[in-house]
């Protein structure tokens, strides 16, 4: 993915047409102000900011919206010309008024339809993102389908996995400013994969008032599980302390190590709860997913 589709993804759609909104304005009445200064016709001039409501209508409403505000800047633009028109006939000003009202249409259009594509895209990146923005592990959606599968594997080959879970509670951090919580956040991520397995999978989602951090444990027994959850808790802990300049201890977090079978209702839970974050997160892309199936 290129570092401005990156960019727009972790925005998601509804940040990113903002900030196309924002930069087209802009665009356009710089565009208009450069026309009055060189001595442009004034009525050109106007011309040029009709071309804002018909962007703002395709970004905000589609297609529709920008054929819509096309054919009402067309219209609007004939009125303009309308004075001259009774003055010395429509024939002199036919050919202008209707190249405007095709650049009109044709940008309502046009934008309409590229909106829709970019959103469609967009949705479709959100779908398929398995990686947290935060942390570089896997996101609650990938964890969710981790789980899936590796229960339907289990179940099939009478197999075992474990989960190890460790909550960190966003209190832990907030005496640290949002630049050194982005800083710790990653190389909590980062501590977090150099110490599992290549076919571990780690992953990281936040829950209301708690970063949760998940671990697959594929062909691991409980007792391993459990040594591994305390080992990477107490590990946690003492480096948001020394992280956050905290000068009492951080209270020991909350770990749980569960395995399957075995733990079968609260894998499942857990499941539920790492998808109902995931559907928090990305509404669109959980819509489009249950649209897919």
């Amino acid at each position: 993915m290129s570092a401005s589709g990156g960019l727009i993804n972790r925005l998601g759609y509804a940040k990113a047409r903002f900030l196309l909104l924002g930069a087209g304005l802009v665009l356009l009445l710089l565009v208009a102000g450069v026309m009055y200064l060189r001595g442009v016709d004034k009525i050109e001039v106007g011309a040029t900011l009709l071309f804002i409501p018909v962007f703002i209508a395709f970004v905000l409403g589609g297609l529709k919206g920008g054929v819509g505000a096309g054919v009402g800047a067309a219209l609007a633009y004939t009125a303009l010309r309308y004075p001259a028109i009774k003055a010395v006939g429509a024939e002199q000003f036919a050919g202008l008024i209707a190249s405007r009202s095709v650049g009109f249409l044709a940008f309502g259009t046009i934008g309409g339809w590229a909106t829709k594509q970019l959103e469609a895209s967009l949705t479709k990146l959100e779908l398929y993102d398995q990686i947290d923005d935060a942390t570089g592990l896997y996101n609650a959606r990938s964890f969710a389908e981790d789980l899936d599968l590796e229960m339907s594997r289990s179940t099939r080959y009478q197999t075992l996995f474990s989960i190890t879970l460790v909550d960190v509670p966003v209190s832990a951090l907030a005496g640290m400013s949002r630049r050194a919580q982005k800083g710790l956040l990653a190389e909590l991520g980062r501590l977090l994969r150099d110490s599992v397995r290549t076919v571990d999978r780690a992953a990281h989602a936040v829950d209301g008032d708690r970063h949760r951090f998940a671990v697959v444990l594929p062909e691991t027994g409980n007792d391993g599980a459990e040594i591994f959850t305390n080992r990477l808790a107490d590990n946690m802990g003492k480096f948001i302390r020394e992280k956050s300049g905290a000068k009492e201890e951080v209270a020991p977090l909350y770990r749980r190590a569960a395995t399957f079978p075995g733990d079968d209702e609260f894998v499942a839970e857990l499941k539920e709860e790492f998808k109902e974050i995931d559907r928090r997160e990305h509404p669109e892309a959980a819509a489009a997913g249950e649209d897919n199936r």
